[in-house]
């Protein structure tokens, strides 16, 4: 009876450690800085659509090869916001960083981590997805491509 209870528990577990969550958790409202480096609170990214957010690092490989996926999706759904959340970084080297890559989406920086901090990400790139009314309603960890980010907001509308 108790192997059978531990292995009850180690299947929840596992099942609430997926990588395409869901669940009903506000995006915060924290201060954070646009890519111009003006203080501005995350709730402003907001226009009353779904709005899908990366959460992405300089430093991340797989972030690397993810937004420019992500800045096709966002070209070919005009419908969806997509928004670059970056984590840890100085503006000016995010600034750099999206010359670089021809990154055209929106970039907010969040040099203190307030975001991630609030939403209990540890890891990127991770991306969300977000309701008109600002609730998380599914989310990704790891690099996602433009066809999986598609089908991620389908099913999660």
């Amino acid at each position: 009876m108790k192997l059978f209870l531990r292995a009850l528990v180690v299947i929840g577990v596992l099942s609430s450690c997926s990588s395409n969550s869901t669940g009903n958790q506000e995006w915060p409202s924290v201060t954070v800085q646009n890519i111009d480096g003006v203080d501005i609170n995350s709730s402003v990214v907001f226009n009353n659509n779904t709005t899908v957010i990366a959460l992405w690092s300089t430093t991340c490989i797989p972030c690397r090869v993810e937004l420019p996926q992500l800045q096709d999706f966002a070209a070919t759904h005009p419908e969806v916001d997509v928004i670059a959340v970056n984590i840890g970084d100085v503006p000016n080297s995010v600034q750099n960083y999206v010359n670089e890559i021809g990154l055209t989406m929106p970039v907010i920086i969040d040099f203190e981590g307030r975001v991630s901090t609030a939403l209990g990400i540890t890891s990127v790139p991770s991306t969300l997805v977000i309701s008109p009314d600002g609730n998380i309603v599914s989310s990704h960890l790891g690099e996602i491509t433009a066809a999986e980010l598609a089908l991620l907001v389908e099913t999660s509308s």
